[in-house]
C-alpha cells in the first residue's frame, strides 16, 4: 500500500481537516471574548502558537494510533483485520460536517448581523480607521526648491513651484503629503532629511532647485526623491527648457514621483494631475508673487496679496488659483480684524459662487464658501459646505481644521471637534494655524498649561508672531489667572505694537483687575491705532461702566450695535449689556425691547423662529424673557424663550469653558427667579476660574439685577473684589511695577 493511501486509511487527512475548521471556529469565538474582556495582543498570539502546534500532535496521533471497540491502541498493535478506521472514518465525516455547518453559521451571523448591527463611525472608531487608512499611504514631504537664480531675487518662484507641486502631489489618493506649513518650516535649516522626515513622519523627502533667467525665457530645475530610512535616491532628474513649458514640468515631475514610489494613479488621480490650471507667464508669476504676499499674513501683506490676485486675473479672468487665493486672502483679511466680515464675504462670495456653478466638487471653493457663511452667521449653511468640502476631499487640511473649529466652537462637543484638529496636525504638525486651534481647544477646557508646547512651537516657527505669546495670555485669562495673563499679553505687544486687538484686551484685563491707570494707558494706546473698531470699543465702554458713567457707555455701545461691528474676542456682548442694562436703570423697558424686536425678530414671532445653530444665541432669549416679564408678569412667550434658552444650553459640552455653563445655568435660574439656585451657580463658575470681564458679566448683565441686593450676591463680589487685589499685588511684582 502506498504512503498515500495509508494516510488515508489511519484517518490522517480527516483528523487534519476536522482540526482545522474547529481550530478556526475556536479562533473566531475566542477572538470576540478576548476583545470584549480587553486581553492583550500576545494572549491571541500564544493561542495561535499552541493550535498550530495541535496540529502536528493530531496528525502524528492519528497516524500512531488507532480507536478501537477496546479503547485506543498503538496502530502497530492492531490486526488488520479487526481494525474499524473505515468506520471511525464515517463518523469523523460527520463530525467535519456539523463543524463546517456550524463554521458557515458563523460566517452568515458575523458578515450580515454582527457587522450590521455595531455601532458604526462612533468618533474613536472613525479616528482609528483614519490612522489605519493612513498606514497604508505612502508618504511624502516636499521641501522647498532653492531658488538658484543670479541675484537671489527669484524665492517667490521657487517657493510659488513648491506649493504647486505640494497641492498637486496631495491630489493623489494613495499619497499622503506633509502640509505647506510643516514642509516650508525646515526652510533654509540644512536639517538632516532623516530628522526631518521624522518630525513631518513622511518616509520619503522631494526637494531640489530653480533656476529661473528672464532674459532667455529659461528655467533649470533639479528634483530628487529620497528616501529619509536609509538616504537613498528613488529618482532624480533635471529639466533645462523654456519657461513655458513650466506646467507640463509639474505634471510631469508628480507622474515621475508616483512611479518611483509605486504609487498607482486611478483614473480620478489622472484627471486631477492633468487638469492643472495652465495659464500665461505673467499671469502666473503674478499669481506666485501673491501667494508670497498671503503667506507672510500681515496686514499690509494681505492687502498687497488682494492687489497682486485681482492683476493675475485681470490677466487671465480663467484662472482658477488667483480666483481661489483671492476669495481666502479676503476672508484672511476678516479674520484677523482688518476688514470687516461683510466687506469679505461681499468680495469673496461671487468668487466662489462663480467656481461651484462649475465644478461642485471643488473642496477648496466649499472650506472658503464655509467661512463666508461663518462671516455672514449663517451657521446652517456653513454646515453644510464644510460636509461637502470632506466628501470631495476627506484629507483636506483646510476642511478638517475648519470642521474642527464648527464643531468645537458652535456645536461646543469638545471631543469630537479635537478629533478633527488631531487629524490635522497629523497632516500638517508644523501649521502655525493649526497649532493656534490646539491652543484654543485646551484654553476654553481650561488647560492653560497644555498650551504652552504649542505656544513655543510657534515661536520656533515664527519668531515674530505675536500668537506664541498671545496664545499662553488667553488660555490663563481664561482660566482666571489674570496676573499671568498679563505677561504674556505685554510679551506679544512687544512684538507686534501695531495690531489694535492686543492693547485693548490688556486694557480689558486691567479693568478686571481693578487697575484704571494701567487700563487708561493701554486703552488709550489701542484708540490711537484705531478707535473705531470693536475691542478698543468694548473696551472703553468697561471704562465708562467702571467709573459709573453709564450714559457715555450706553451711547458708545448703541453707536457700534448700530453699525453691526464684528464681535471680536466678545465685544458684543460687552456692548449689548452695556446698552441694554442702562435702559433698564433708566426704565425704559420698551425701548430694550423695541432693540430686540429689530435685532432677533424671530424670537417675538408666532410660531418661535430663531436659529438654533447660532452660538450661545440663548443668553440673548433670557434677556429679551426677563424685559418681557417686566413688562408682563404673565408673559407666555417669556416662559417659552427661557425653555428654549435652557434646551440649548443643555445640548453643550459641559467640558467647553465650565465656569461660562455655570454663569448660564445661574442666569437661567435667575430668571426662573429661582434666586438659590442662582447664587450657588455664580459660586461655582467663580470656583471655574471666572474672573475676565467679571464686572461686565455680573453687574451689566440684567439677568442677575434681582440678586443684587441678596447678601450671598455682595459676599461674592467681595470675593471677586479681594482676588483682584491678590492677583494686582502678583501683577506689580512679576511685571516690577512701583505701586507702593
Amino acid at each position: 500500500m502506498s504512503f498515500f493511501a495509508e494516510l488515508k486509511r489511519r484517518n490522517v487527512f480527516r483528523v487534519g481537516i476536522a482540526y482545522a475548521v474547529t481550530s478556526w471556529l475556536l479562533i473566531q469565538l475566542t477572538d470576540i471574548l478576548f476583545e470584549s474582556i480587553g486581553a492583550p495582543p500576545w494572549v491571541m498570539q500564544a493561542m495561535f502558537v499552541i493550535l498550530a502546534a495541535g496540529l502536528v500532535i493530531a496528525l502524528i496521533f492519528a497516524w500512531a494510533f488507532e480507536m478501537t471497540p477496546e479503547g485506543v491502541k498503538k496502530e502497530k498493535d492492531v490486526d488488520r483485520s479487526q481494525s474499524i478506521t473505515s468506520h471511525t472514518g464515517r463518523k469523523l465525516d460527520r463530525t467535519i460536517i456539523v463543524i463546517l455547518v456550524l463554521a458557515l453559521g458563523y460566517f452568515v451571523a458575523d458578515k450580515f448581523w454582527l457587522s450590521a448591527s455595531a455601532p458604526v463611525n462612533t468618533s474613536a472608531e472613525s479616528s482609528n480607521a483614519v490612522e489605519a487608512e493612513a498606514e497604508k499611504l505612502e508618504t511624502i514631504a516636499v521641501l522647498p526648491f532653492v531658488d538658484m537664480s543670479q541675484e537671489g531675487d527669484n524665492e517667490y518662484f521657487s517657493d510659488g513651484l513648491t506649493e504647486e507641486l505640494l497641492n498637486i502631489l496631495a491630489k493623489i489618493k494613495e499619497l499622503r503629503v506633509a502640509g505647506r506649513t510643516s514642509s516650508f518650516a525646515f526652510k533654509g535649516k540644512n536639517e538632516d532629511l532623516r530628522s526631518i522626515g521624522e518630525k513631518l513622519n513622511v518616509r520619503t523627502i522631494l526637494e531640489g532647485s530653480v533656476r529661473k533667467d528672464d532674459e532667455r525665457n529659461r528655467v533649470r530645475i533639479t528634483a530628487q526623491l529620497v528616501n529619509v530610512e536609509n538616504g537613498y535616491h528613488l529618482w532624480s532628474e533635471t529639466y533645462n527648457r523654456d519657461l513655458n513649458d513650466i506646467f507640463a514640468i509639474q505634471e510631469e515631475i508628480a507622474r515621475k514621483v508616483a512611479d518611483a514610489l509605486k504609487v498607482t494613479l486611478l483614473g480620478e488621480d489622472e484627471a486631477r494631475i492633468a487638469a492643472q490650471a495652465v495659464t500665461d507667464l505673467s499671469a502666473y508669476d503674478l499669481y506666485l508673487r501673491g501667494l508670497q504676499q498671503m503667506n507672510i499674513h500681515s496686514y499690509a501683506s494681505l492687502s498687497e496679496a488682494v492687489t497682486t490676485f485681482e492683476k493675475a486675473i485681470a490677466q487671465d479672468s480663467n484662472y482658477l488659483p488667483a480666483k481661489l487665493k483671492l476669495a481666502q486672502t479676503w476672508l484672511d483679511l476678516a479674520f484677523t480684524g482688518a476688514v470687516t466680515r461683510a466687506e469679505a464675504a461681499e468680495n469673496s462670495e461671487p468668487i466662489l459662487t462663480s467656481i461651484l456653478e462649475k465644478d461642485a466638487s471643488n473642496a477648496e471653493a466649499h472650506v472658503l464658501m464655509a467661512r463666508v457663511m461663518w462671516a455672514t452667521q449663517d451657521n446652517k449653511n456653513r454646515r453644510q459646505e464644510l460636509r461637502l468640502a470632506l466628501d470631495s476631499d476627506p484629507r483636506n487640511l483646510e476642511a478638517l481644521r475648519e470642521t474642527g473649529r464648527f464643531i468645537f466652537f458652535n456645536d461646543s462637543d469638545v471631543a469630537k471637534g479635537f478629533e478633527y484638529i488631531e487629524e490635522a496636525e497629523r497632516i500638517d504638525p508644523y501649521s502655525v494655524d493649526v497649532l493656534w486651534d490646539l491652543i484654543a481647544f485646551y484654553s476654553f477646557t481650561g488647560q492653560p498649561d497644555q498650551v504652552l508646547p504649542y505656544a513655543q512651537r510657534i515661536g520656533d516657527i515664527q519668531p515674530e508672531s505675536p500668537n506664541r505669546y498671545w496664545g499662553p495670555a488667553m488660555a490663563y485669562q481664561t482660566s482666571g489667572q489674570l496676573a499671568a495673563s498679563l505677561e504674556f499679553q505685554i510679551k506679544a505687544i512687544q512684538i507686534d505694537p501695531h495690531d489694535y486687538e492686543l492693547p485693548a484686551g490688556l486694557a480689558s484685563t486691567w479693568i478686571a483687575l481693578g487697575d484704571m491707570e494701567q487700563a487708561e494707558h493701554w486703552a488709550k494706546l489701542a484708540d490711537d491705532i484705531s478707535a473705531d473698531q470693536p475691542q478698543p470699543i468694548s473696551t472703553r465702554v468697561q471704562l465708562y461702566e467702571y467709573r459709573e458713567q453709564y450714559g457715555l457707555a450706553a451711547d458708545m455701545a448703541k453707536r457700534a450695535l448700530d453699525r453691526k461691528i464684528d464681535n471680536r474676542m466678545g465685544s458684543s456682548n460687552v456692548l449689548r449689556r452695556a446698552y441694554i442694562s442702562h435702559l433698564v436703570r433708566q426704565g425704559d423697558i420698551q425701548q430694550a425691547i423695541d432693540f430686540y424686536q429689530e435685532r432677533l425678530p424671530g424670537a417675538f414671532s408666532t410660531p418661535l423662529d430663531v436659529e438654533f445653530d447660532r452660538r450661545r444665541l440663548y443668553r440673548e432669549l433670557l434677556e429679551i424673557a426677563l424685559l418681557l416679564q417686566a413688562r408682563d408678569p404673565a408673559s407666555e412667550r417669556a416662559l417659552e424663550l427661557i425653555d428654549t434658552a435652557e434646551q440649548q444650553l443643555q445640548s453643550i459640552d459641559p467640558r467647553f469653558m465650565p465656569w461660562a455653563r455655570a454663569l448660564d445655568r445661574a442666569a437661567i435660574a435667575a430668571v426662573r427667579n429661582n434666586k438659590q439656585a442662582a447664587l450657588e451657580q455664580l459660586v461655582q463658575a467663580y470656583e471655574l476660574g471666572f474672573r475676565w470681564r467679571w464686572r461686565n458679566g455680573l453687574l451689566s448683565n440684567i439677568t442677575f439685577n434681582s440678586l443684587h441686593d441678596e447678601p450671598e450676591f455682595k459676599q461674592l463680589i467681595t470675593r471677586f473684589e479681594e482676588d483682584m487685589e491678590r492677583q494686582r499685588a502678583e501683577a506689580y511684582q512679576s511685571l516690577g511695577l512701583d505701586k507702593g
